[in-house]
């Protein structure tokens, strides 16, 4: 559990992901990592912080993509901050896998297992994606994946 410092006072501090648009288009179906782990649909998780201009800038061109809309249906969607990320030790630094940069937007199959091979178009920074168009691609190649689990 992660605890809060506030007013000389150690709390615990309760973390479930973001599950309304806030920004990220609420006509999209978002849930909580809590109910994307158990949906029996593949997952994709975008990790963001809203003061990040990236993160700004992803969020204005992915939440008007036809194909991304087109497309979530079929996803269990989640975007969730830093912050509220289930500790390393139990994860296993799964959403971590090449750096702790925002944006970045991760896949898991049905069973909630991470799919490392569906990265954006970097070498570097390669859970990173510019475009929407990338993040398309991921989609349907998260998709073609899973369904062969």
């Amino acid at each position: 559990m992660k605890f809060l410092y506030s007013l000389g006072v150690i709390v615990p501090r309760f973390f479930k992901s973001v599950t309304a648009g806030d920004g990220w288009n609420s006509s999209l179906t978002w849930v909580s990592l809590e109910t994307a782990r158990t949906s029996g649909k593949p997952v994709m998780m975008i990790i963001h912080k809203p003061t990040c201009p990236l993160c700004r800038r992803l969020k204005a061109k992915l939440v008007a993509h036809p194909g991304v809309i087109r497309l979530s249906q079929h996803f269990a969607m989640v975007h969730i901050l830093p912050a509220e990320l289930p500790d390393e030790d139990a994860s296993g630094d799964v959403y971590h896998p090449d750096g702790r940069y925002v944006p970045r937007i991760l896949f898991f199959d049905t069973n909630f297992n991470f799919l490392p091979e569906v990265r954006g178009p970097l070498s570097s920074y390669q859970y990173f994606y510019g475009e929407p168009d990338n993040v398309e691609k991921s989609m349907l190649n998260a998709l073609d994946i899973s369904k062969k689990r």
